[in-house]
Formats: C-alpha cells, structure tokens, sequence
C-alpha cells in the first residue's frame, strides 16, 4: 500500500439532512468545530509521520533511548488523532457531518496503517526491539476499532460517497499484507531474541487473522461498493472467506494486492468520477477520491508475490476496469470471468484447502 501521505484539504459544505432542523449559526458553529477537528487530526499525524521518519532512524542508528521516545511519540500522537476522528464520528448527525468525521478517520486509519508497517519493519533491527514488539498488536487494534467505526458510517454519508468510503475502508483492511511479510520474516530470519519470539509470532497471527476479518466484514457492504468492483471483490472474498484457518503471508499477499489492484483501477480513484458532479456535494467525492488514490496509488499496482504474473494481472484489470477498450456501460462480466480464471490459476491451493494454510 503506498502512503498517503499529504495534507487533505477541509471538506466542502454538503446539503445537510438533519434529524432536526438546525438554525443558520447552528450550521455555521458546525462546519467551524468540524473544520477545525479534522485540522486537529492532521495536526497529530503530522506530527506521527515526523515522529515516525525519527524512530526509524534512530533504530538504524542504534540509538536505543532516541527510539523509545520517538516511538512514545509516534503512538500518542496517532491515538490522539484517532481520538479527535472518533469523537467526530460519535458526534455524528447529519450526513454533512458524517462524511467530515470518515475524512478524518480515514486520516487517522492510514497513519495507524503506516506506523504498523514501520512496528513490523523494524522488529528485527537494532534497539527497543522490545517495546516495537510490544507496540504492534495495539496499533492492530486501533486501526480495527477505526475500520469499525468507518463501516458504521457507511448508511450515513450522502450515497455518492458510500461507494468511496467502501473502497477506502476495503483498502484500508484488505488491500495490503504488507505487516504480515514483515512479521514472518523477521521470524524466518532467526536473528530475534528469544525474548520476543513468541510475541512476534503472536503477533503474526493476529496481524493475519485481522486481513482475514476484514475480508469477511468488506462482504457485508459489497452492494455499496462501485458496481464495477462488485463482481470481481465478490469472487475473491467468496472463495477466500471460505476457507477455515490462517493464509499462508506470501499467499495472503498476493490476495491483498490482488484486491488493491482491483480498487485501484476503479475511475472513482482519480477523482474523475462523475458522482463529484452530483448537485449539493461540491467537492466532498474528490477528496474521498484523493484519499483513496493514496491508498492504493492512484491506479493498479503490481501485486505483490506473483513477479510477471503479476504485472499481467494489473494491467489486464486496469485496461478492464479503467475503461480502456471495454465496449458497453458494464465490464463486470469480463472482469468476473478474467479474476475467477486468475485466482483458479494462481491461489488453486488455496482454494482446496490443502497446502496454502499457516500451520
């Protein structure tokens, strides 16, 4: 998953429906505190990235105690961005200020995703291994508690934005392994301590079994998400959601960036969508589709553990999804048949139940 990774511009006004009439200040003090709640937000990633770009030095360096107070840092400062986004979202009453509050979780989500793909990075290098070690599996939970509170958005943003907010929530939860690869070979590398392989190991299993919770929960907003990427997700989910027990990290890589690829090829990603246009929301679909191009890049990437294949894969769905040489108003059938085609060929183990499983 690429960073995202620069200031969001405020939401514009949307057409607010709200459950009581509110007065014209009423409104006005609304859109200030939301305007100045997001600025909060990313006031504190921000100060995490900074925070973050330190630790990592720090840790190659080996410099033990400038580590544990840049990671100190780093971690208060994203729970304090979350905090303020997850105020926002309870808060929450009309669709204007549900959309505000998922910017700001998205916001918030996307530097829990960095600061785990960092924890997990740095595990097996240098100083504070330790206290790294100790810090992944609550960066998974608070990452967890903001996809849950996004997908509880979901019915109340305006409905051009639900198909963004599906993909972005999909993107944030399965459209990347990135951590488990991390996580597994720090573990297959045999240079951990004693001390802390267990908990790494622990926290692999967690980390995995978090995608694959993700997976199950993207199914149940599946109908929300751009018809497009309905067909395709569908398949994927269905056939992998099926199978009992943990995936293999190289495998579940290959799945996540097989899914990022398939989002990521989506018109809506390069805010060209024609939902930006929809009268009453300005330009609240253009920044839902500027935070999701960081996501996942912009465009289809090349998927992670499949080499050539998969750069045939990325383009094969951008050229499909991405409107180059599809006849017709709908390319989902030829998309469905070309991913049922790619996911029999390259995850046939997986799909029997054999081999492909974490032991």
């Amino acid at each position: 998953m690429s960073q995202i990774r620069r200031s969001i511009a405020v939401m514009a006004s949307v057409a607010a429906v709200a459950a009581v009439p509110a007065t014209a200040s009423a409104s006005t003090q609304h859109k200030v505190t939301s305007k100045a709640s997001v600025a909060a937000v990313q006031a504190n990633v921000s100060n995490a990235k900074t925070a973050v770009k330190r630790l990592k030095r720090a840790v190659r360096a080996g410099k033990s105690t400038l580590a544990k107070r840049e990671l100190k840092t780093a971690r208060s400062q994203t729970a304090a961005a979350s905090r303020t986004a997850r105020g926002m979202a309870t808060r929450s009453v009309t669709a204007d200020s549900a959309a505000t509050a998922a910017q700001a979780l998205t916001i918030a989500g996307t530097q829990y995703d960095t600061l785990l793909e960092t924890l997990t990075a740095l595990v097996d290098d240098g100083p504070a291994q330790s206290l790294i070690a100790g810090s992944i599996q609550p960066t998974i939970a608070g990452k967890a508690q903001i996809l849950q509170i996004l997908t509880g958005l979901l019915d109340d943003v305006p409905a051009s934005v639900q198909p963004m907010l599906a993909s972005i929530i999909a993107s944030l939860g399965a459209g990347d392994a990135t951590e488990v690869v991390n996580l597994d070979n720090a573990l297959n590398a045999g240079s951990l301590p004693e001390t802390i392989t267990g908990l790494v190991g622990q926290c692999l299993a967690v980390a995995t079994q978090a995608i694959q919770t993700a997976m199950t929960m993207i199914q149940g907003f599946l109908p929300l998400m751009s018809a497009d990427a309905q067909a395709p997700l569908g398949n994927i989910l269905t056939q992998v959601t099926g199978i009992s027990g943990s995936i293999l990290p190289g495998v579940l890589s290959t799945i996540t960036g097989l899914i990022n690829s398939v989002i990521g090829a989506l018109p809506i990603v390069g805010g060209g969508s024609a939902a930006g246009a929809t009268a009453g929301l300005g330009g609240i679909t253009g920044i839902f589709s500027g935070l999701l191009g960081g996501l996942v890049g912009g465009s289809a990437g090349t998927i992670p553990g499949t080499g050539d294949v998969g750069n045939v894969i990325s383009d094969l769905l951008g050229g499909l999804l991405g409107g180059g040489g599809v006849v017709g108003a709908s390319p989902v059938g030829g998309v469905l048949s070309t991913v049922t085609n790619l996911i029999n060929s390259l995850l046939g183990g997986l799909l029997s139940g054999g081999a492909l499983h974490a032991t």
